[in-house]
């Protein structure tokens, strides 16, 4: 089992256990939420997916005496890692904040874990005590193994954030320094120490309970020393940059107005593996999830989604991150309680303008019961037309709070005959060629605890091993194997 899943089960475990006695009493604590998509995963002044965009958010449980723990999780693309196979980043934190007293002086002591899929090499654990006052804040962190190095890492922190500007703008700076062992680089001339200095200076305002940051990061690194830590200095890792950055946690309660006819709201998930119509697009690995949404009371919507990816086909990992963006009209027709919805999707990738795809969909709902179509003229950039019917059933009413659903479709269409594309085993033309439509599936059962919910779902598809490689997705890595999936998430 990989660590990422390990982690997974572990909050799951530990949802189950304590959240009935959250939702019971709130003397056990609150869970809460947050979600973010930013331009480019920065820390301390380096970027963590070569300059390219991140889906990022996580769970948290606080105490009223101070005590938290939580999880917090993003996609990353290191320079060093030449296979790609490290393309998600999952933190595990325990804490205690408080403050001293009437001071008015906050501290807060904690220990966070930095974990990242395929690669035990790169996990770190990391002390931290900060105080805070008014709008300053200062930290010290300390790690005896900074990220497999066998040296110690120190990191100091200054920060001010004032929320009080014109416009409801809040501004926001920081500046650290990374010192240590860890930063001591042997070379010919000895020793040189690569001690540096990260900074950062924003601003920030929320709208309808969603918050824009647009922030100017960067550090005082020379491009070999960028090298030298194994950034790539020629990807403009260690460059100053702006990031903008669409965010939004479960404690954010302001709107455009009271009359508003609209409504933004956000999404947030970890799961075991990430499987699209039956097949993994995360080599069986974890996966961060979430996404905003925009509504209107006309039955109008709009918003994005995404997630981090991996696929088997994809040279050195470049595609490690999917975009949907999508525009919508649900409503119901008259009083006969059908509802029915209309929309199209946009299937983006960074690194790959060939993956991305347009979709248009169809559906129809009633009481538990859902069909939708799916149609692409050019699915995946084969060229060729996919099409895609599924049957939903949602019943939410099991005992002791249980949800079930289920749901089958099919993939069909010319884009999945083996002699329309190059991709395909039998590629370019082939009299015998075969049709490779197939079916997939899913059964779950899903429990809210204190409002996040967790989801246990077997799922599957009936290609056979060599289908599977037809499509470029290794059966090997077993990514079209029957599996079960465990995720928790949250809507808010």
């Amino acid at each position: 089992m990989s660590l990422i899943k390990k982690s997974l089960l572990s909050l799951t475990v530990a949802s189950v256990l304590a959240t009935p006695l959250i939702a019971s009493a709130g003397d056990y604590g609150t869970v809460s939420a947050n979600v973010a998509l930013t331009t480019d995963y920065y820390f301390r002044g380096i970027s963590q997916t070569q300059n390219d965009g991140a889906i990022q958010g996580g769970f948290d449980w606080n105490h009223d005496s101070g005590l938290y723990a939580g999880v917090w999780g993003s996609n990353v693309a290191f320079a060093d890692d030449v296979n790609g196979d490290v393309n998600l980043e999952l933190d595990t934190y325990l804490g205690f904040a408080n403050t001293f007293g009437d001071t008015g002086i906050g501290y807060d002591v904690s220990v966070l874990r930095y974990n990242y899929n395929n690669s035990p090499n790169y996990e770190t654990t990391e002390w931290t005590a900060a105080l805070n006052y008014s709008y300053f804040s200062a930290s010290y962190s300390y790690s005896s193994d900074w990220f497999d190095t066998g040296d110690a890492s120190n990191y100091f922190a200054l920060s001010f954030d004032y929320d009080e500007l014109p416009m409801g703008l809040a501004l926001n700076a920081s500046v650290g320094k990374s010192f240590g062992d860890a930063y001591d680089k042997k070379n010919g001339d000895g020793v040189r120490d690569f001690d540096y200095v990260d900074y950062k200076i924003g601003v920030s305002k929320d709208f309808a309970g969603v918050n824009f940051d647009l922030s100017y990061v960067g550090n005082n690194l020379s491009d070999s020393e960028c090298d030298s830590y194994g950034y790539d200095s020629h990807q403009g890792n260690c460059d100053d940059r702006f990031i903008l950055t669409v965010s939004k946690s479960i404690g954010d309660t302001s709107s455009s107005s009271e009359s508003s006819n609209s409504d933004f709201s956000a999404n947030v998930a970890l799961v075991t593996d990430y499987y699209f119509r039956g097949i993994s697009q995360t080599q069986n690995d974890g996966a961060i999830q979430g996404g905003f949404d925009w509504s209107h009371d006309s039955g109008v919507y709009v918003g994005v989604w995404s997630s981090n990816v991996a696929f088997a086909d994809s040279d050195n990992g470049n595609v490690n991150l999917e975009t949907d963006t999508y525009l919508g009209f649900a409503n119901t027709i008259g009083d006969t309680g059908i509802g029915y919805d209309a929309s199209v999707l946009r299937y983006n990738y960074n690194n790959s303008p060939n993956y991305e795809t347009t979709e248009w969909t169809f559906a129809l709902n009633y009481s538990y019961f859902s069909a939708s179509y799916s149609y692409s003229s050019d699915w995946f950039d084969t060229g060729d037309s996919s099409d895609y019917i599924s049957l939903g059933f949602d019943y939410d009413e099991l005992p002791m709070g249980l949800g079930l659903s289920a749901s089958v479709g099919k993939s069909f269409g010319d884009a999945y005959d083996s002699d329309n594309d190059a991709r395909y085993v039998d590629a370019p033309v082939n009299p015998n060629a075969k049709d490779f439509d197939y079916v997939d599936y899913k059964i779950g059962v899903n429990r809210d605890f204190a409002g996040v919910n967790v989801d246990l779902s077997y799922v599957g598809n009936n290609l056979s091993d060599s289908e599977c490689d037809a499509y470029a997705y290794d059966s090997h890595q077993g990514n079209c194997d029957d599996r079960f999936i465990l995720s928790v998430s949250k809507g808010f």
